[in-house]
């Protein structure tokens, strides 16, 4: 638990739990995998274990929204573990997006 906490005193953004299923251009290849927690410039994305995401390397990942259209941004690993990735981000993300889509139903 003390890492966590550590972990959270570092993090510049709150983080909020949003599931955004997406999809993270490797190469020739995508990982599908959906996102666990996101903040304003990062996120952190559930997917099988994989060696394809390297820390440090950016890459393009499309987030498919419910009710929307998709968005793509470019994202750069800070980690990776057996349970996914967590990626920083270059442009905001619109954190307040799941909001607006459960205000349009």
């Amino acid at each position: 638990m003390a890492v966590d906490r550590a972990m959270a005193e570092r993090r510049r953004y709150p983080r909020l739990p949003l599931a955004w299923p997406v999809e993270i251009s490797v190469e020739r290849a995508t990982i599908v995998g959906q996102t666990v927690d996101v903040s304003e410039y990062g996120l952190f994305i559930a997917t099988a274990p994989t060696t394809a995401l390297k820390v440090g390397q950016s890459y393009r990942v499309q987030i498919l929204v419910a009710l929307a259209n998709p968005f793509v941004v470019d994202a750069e690993v800070r980690h990776v573990g057996e349970r996914g990735a967590g990626m920083e981000t270059r442009d905001r993300l619109p954190v307040d997006l799941t909001e607006r889509v459960r205000g349009a139903l």
